[in-house]
């Protein structure tokens, strides 16, 4: 006997003819089953994973404690091929940046090589203007318009000159050398302040370019350095608004040939 009968009363009688043909209605309706279908308790399938979407506009431009990355790419710039593994990664994105700004983020704890390094390979694509944002202090920019080396054009030797010294002390000369006015360490890095009445004073005697140029010891960090390049755009007496990072090095007093 059917399933859906075993179960209605009186089929036996004939008073039950009625509920015997609407039941048996009901059987022939009822949907089966089919033997092959996975029984309702089976797991479900998960869904298809999808590719995920491909990131838009050009490849991030970064800086970390970990190295300069060019889009997903980390380079080890440290590593014995570093550098050339970051000129290759940045001339892979010349498409992208080639005559176009470049938008630069750079850890505070990241050398100041690093970026001077990667300015020198975006000034090889002949990236447009070079844009680095850096936590500093509150009262400076966050963000400041940088310079390659390669980019400063010809300056005049009064062009004033400053480093972040291996102490955290601050040395200020010009690009045709001289003496270096020196100035101690502060609580936290660089005495800024009167790095500044430095700055303000030899600016004074070199009012044709608002170019200058920024540079670190080898293990000084970003930070310190875009802090100095900062303090100076808030001088008041002077105007100096276009930094530019040096390819290498240099040495207090010394003239640079650029």
């Amino acid at each position: 006997m059917p399933r859906c009968l075993r179960h209605i009363p009186g089929l036996v009688t004939v008073g039950s003819f009625v509920a015997l043909t609407l039941a048996i209605t009901a059987c022939k309706t009822e949907p089966q089953r089919n033997p092959f279908d996975a029984p309702a308790s089976a797991p479900k399938s998960l869904p298809k994973i999808e590719a995920p979407p491909k990131p838009e506009g050009p490849p991030q431009m970064i800086i970390d404690e970990q190295g300069p990355k060019v889009g997903w790419e980390t380079v080890l710039i440290e590593k014995e091929d570093g550098r050339e593994r970051l000129a290759k990664a940045v001339a892979g994105v010349k498409k992208d940046y080639e005559g176009k700004p470049v938008h630069l983020v750079a850890n505070r704890r990241a050398p100041t090589v690093w970026v001077a390094a990667m300015m020198d390979e975006l000034a090889k694509i002949d990236a447009g203007e070079i844009i680095i944002s850096t936590e500093t202090r509150p009262e400076f920019s966050p963000k400041l318009l940088f310079v390659p080396q390669a980019k400063a054009g010809k300056q005049p030797s009064c062009t004033l000159v400053m480093i972040v010294r291996e102490n955290r002390s601050t040395a200020v000369w010009t690009l045709g050398g001289g003496t270096a006015a020196t100035r101690s360490k502060g609580m936290a890095g660089p005495d800024l302040s009167t790095t500044g009445e430095t700055i303000e004073r030899k600016a004074k005697t070199c009012e044709d370019t608002a170019t200058y140029f920024v540079s670190a010891a080898a293990d000084v960090e970003w930070g310190l350095t875009y802090d100095l390049a900062a303090s100076a755009q808030k001088l008041e007496k002077v105007t100096l608004d276009r930094p530019v990072v040096l390819s290498e090095i240099p040495v207090p007093g010394r003239p640079i040939k650029l």
